[in-house]
Order: structure tokens, then C-alpha cells, then sequence
């Protein structure tokens, strides 16, 4: 994951003649040096690749997906395959207010986010699309404190059932791509079938009420939460994918 440091920091990729190939966000991920939302500069992928793998080796390269898709044929491993939604926030909502009986709602903000994992991990098995490493303490912990991609927004929200939390929605305010939603997720017991989209919802008109005009999130490829979202209005972008490139020396 990314600090607020990491963030800022910029890097380039030059060809052997010094001609600039690409520009990138600096990052760590999974103890790698990552090159987040690598951008290419006027060359095709095909041609680009080859500085980038010289220049990077055993890096995890984030970057348009058919860039990504050059760096697979090239030998590299994909981590994601991810898909960037948007959705503008308006009167089309309808009535978001929270009526589902025995479920409460509260500010993520007022709930530790040690009390959220093991929902977290029970709703992202290793199957899953989302499963994996990522699904850690400390990486839920960098989402709340705002180590990983901005500072949780206050409409946050988190459900709970008797106390015990079913479900979230945690939003960010993320340098680049402004107010993002980073995770939603809810107890896998099928009698909590739908809250994570009803939860969604509450959460878009907690954010209209605070006066956003739009707000992002990305899904996995594979992942059936992506039908939700279309469902909720949230229209596709730009595709990425995540790559670990062959080389180096990390593990």
C-alpha cells in the first residue's frame, strides 16, 4: 500500500538514448517497489515495455490496461485486473434514509476498525476476486487513518447487528482521484443478502448531503459486486491492471 509520501512522489522511465518512456506514482506493495497509474508518453506499449522492464525490474506496475496486457505477454504476473466506475450524485437517488429493521448505522469514524475484520475477512475469502494478502489488519487500519490512499470521509458508515459489525461502506479522499470508495463489504450469512447495496446507497446520500458531486471506486474483474454498482448508477471508465514484472530481487 501507498503512504501520503509515496503519493507525492513521482518517477520516470528513460529509453537508452534518454528519451522520457513513462511517468508514475511511487508506491510499495506487497514489500515491492510499485509504480502506481504508470502513464506512457507518446510510444506504443510495444514499444515502451522493453525500457520499462529494464528500468524496473521486479517492480508491481499499475498502469491502462493495454499497457498491462504488453506486460503480461512480457512475463509479467498479474495481481489485478481492476475496473474504475463513477458515479454523479444527484436527486436521482431517491429516499436514502437507513429503514432496515435491527440494523444500525454509524460513522465508520465512531467504530474502531479493529471491530470490522473479521467481517472484512470472513466477506473476502481467498477465492474471491478481492482475496489475499491485502485482506490484513494493518491494511484496514491504513484505509482508517488515511496512511494508504487519503483520510476517511466522515460519511463513512458501518451496520451493525446487535452490536457486532455486518457491514461497511469506508470512503477516502484520495489526492488524485478525489472522494473514492475503498471498500464495501458485509457479513457473508445470507440473511445479510443485499445489505452491502442498500448500505452503498445510504452512503451516496450521506455524500450528497455533504455536497459531492461525484465519487469513484474500482472492482476486481470477476468480481459480482461490478453488477451492483451498475445497478446503483455508476458508470464504467478506464480499466488497469496490476502487474508484478520478472526480474529482481524481491520476494
Amino acid at each position: 500500500m501507498t503512504t501520503d509520501e509515496s503519493v507525492r512522489t513521482r518517477g520516470t522511465v528513460f529509453d537508452r538514448d534518454g528519451a522520457l518512456v513513462a511517468d508514475y506514482r511511487l508506491g510499495n506493495r506487497s514489500g515491492r517497489p510499485a509504480a502506481l497509474d504508470l502513464r506512457l508518453h507518446r510510444l506504443p506499449a510495444e514499444h515502451a515495455v522493453p525500457a520499462i522492464l529494464t528500468a524496473l525490474p521486479g517492480w508491481v506496475v499499475s498502469a491502462r490496461e493495454d499497457t498491462g496486457a504488453v506486460l503480461l505477454a512480457a512475463g509479467g504476473r498479474l495481481l489485478r485486473h481492476m475496473h474504475q466506475y463513477t458515479r454523479d450524485l444527484g436527486p436521482d437517488l431517491g429516499d436514502v434514509t437507513w429503514a432496515e429493521p435491527g440494523i444500525e448505522v454509524r460513522a465508520a469514524a465512531s467504530v474502531a476498525s479493529s471491530r470490522l475484520y473479521d467481517t472484512w475477512l470472513a466477506a473476502y475469502p481467498p477465492e474471491h476476486p478481492d482475496g489475499g494478502d491485502d485482506v490484513s489488519p494493518a491494511n484496514l487500519e491504513g484505509l482508517y487513518d488515511g496512511r494508504t490512499l487519503g483520510p476517511l470521509l466522515g460519511f463513512s458508515t458501518v451496520a451493525l447487528d446487535e452490536g457486532r459489525v455486518v457491514g461497511a461502506v469506508l470512503v477516502n479522499d484520495a489526492e488524485l482521484l478525489g472522494p473514492w470508495i475503498t471498500e464495501v463489504f458485509r457479513d457473508p450469512d445470507a440473511k445479510y443478502a443485499g445489505l452491502g447495496g442498500r448500505l452503498l446507497r445510504h452512503t451516496l446520500g450521506l455524500a450528497l448531503l455533504d455536497g459531492l458531486p461525484s465519487i469513484g471506486l474500482a472492482v476486481t474483474e470477476g468480481n459480482p459486486a461490478r453488477a451492483v454498482y451498475e445497478r446503483l448508477g455508476f458508470r464504467p471508465g478506464e480499466s488497469f491492471m496490476t502487474v508484478v514484472l520478472p526480474g529482481g530481487e524481491h520476494r
